[in-house]
């Protein structure tokens, strides 16, 4: 079985990506600019450019990474809302089957 990650571990590794991306950014103009001083204009601004590009996918996962985050703590919550919900059913005596008045098949005329 796959270990599945908890949200505090996913909100934790979109910080890791948005500290990466940070890190792209600032390794990129520096690099760029030094590059920009040997006089190679072209290749800065390519450098400039993927960089720039890494940083923002970077920052597009860690949006995606949030929003799995959120998803799964309101999993979590209706989770254990609907166990809540079950015991209190089953403290009740409820056997599962429908009640009379809330059975579909009599709506339809069965």
């Amino acid at each position: 079985m796959e270990l599945v990650p908890s949200p505090k571990e996913l909100r934790t590794a979109a910080r890791a990506c948005v500290v990466l991306a940070y890190a792209a950014g600032l390794a990129g103009v520096a690099a760029g600019t030094l590059v920009l001083r040997d006089g190679d204009l072209a290749f800065a601004i390519i450098l400039w450019t993927i960089t720039f590009a890494v940083g923002a996918s970077l920052m597009g996962v860690a949006v995606v990474i949030r929003a799995v985050a959120g998803l799964a703590t309101q999993v979590t919550r209706l989770e254990s809302d609907v166990r809540v919900l079950l015991g209190d059913r089953a403290r009740d005596g409820w056997t599962g089957a429908p009640e009379p008045d809330r059975d579909p098949g009599r709506w339809l005329g069965h």
